[in-house]
């Protein structure tokens, strides 16, 4: 007769440089599971903000939060990289992976808030402050935008991976990219993303025991 015993397998504890993670709009730091179960980060900050309550309402907030965190790795999906852009500003930040981030912002954004009346539609337009703000903040630190190239939708009449346009995406010229093949919300899901975590994260700038 065999026997089998049970073995209990744990991964070995990270040392790593403090992260923080935020999330897009109208989501939560939920998003970011499994990133963080895949990359097996340890000392982590998952911050949580409301679309509904403003960009710079919650930039204050964000800032109050963090303002005794640093030095900081910050991963972000969506607007979560526009927020991650002006902190820049106030807290130390080493190093950034953007996820699908529209720092050129939205021109959908800018008509389709006449017919929805949001007010996260009047931030992230074009010609919306808190993007056209961004354009002038000079990134100084390693940064690797994740564009994501799958998925569409007809309204936003150019090449997009379903919420945000790949101009949008690939507008700035201070930063890395790199072209993965999934949509706005798969990608999150990705193993490229985890494995370009895990190797920024290992980078000559930032200690990853």
């Amino acid at each position: 007769m065999l026997y089998y015993k049970q073995m209990n397998f744990k991964l070995p504890i990270r040392k790593h440089t403090h992260v923080v993670v935020i999330h897009g709009a109208n989501a939560s730091p939920k998003s970011f599971n499994y990133i963080l179960e895949n990359t097996n980060l340890t000392n982590v900050t998952k911050v949580r903000y409301f679309s509904n309550d403003g960009f710079y309402n919650n930039l204050e907030k964000l800032k109050i939060q963090l303002k005794d965190v640093g030095p900081v790795f910050v991963i972000a999906h969506s607007l979560g990289g526009i927020y991650a852009l002006h902190l820049t500003q106030y807290i130390n930040i080493v190093g950034v992976v953007s996820i699908a981030t529209p720092f050129g912002g939205s021109m959908t954004a800018d008509w389709i808030k006449y017919l929805v009346p949001k007010r996260l539609y009047s931030e992230i337009g074009v010609s919306s402050s808190p993007i056209t703000n961004a354009h002038a903040i000079p990134i100084t630190c390693p940064w690797t935008q994740i564009v994501t190239t799958e998925g569409a939708i007809p309204v936003h009449m150019a090449k997009n991976d379903g919420v945000v346009t790949y101009k949008s995406m690939t507008c700035r010229k201070d930063m890395q990219f790199k072209e993965i093949a999934y949509n706005h919300y798969e990608i999150m899901n990705s193993p490229e993303v985890v494995g370009t975590v895990n190797k920024k994260l290992k980078s000559n700038f930032i200690y990853f025991g």
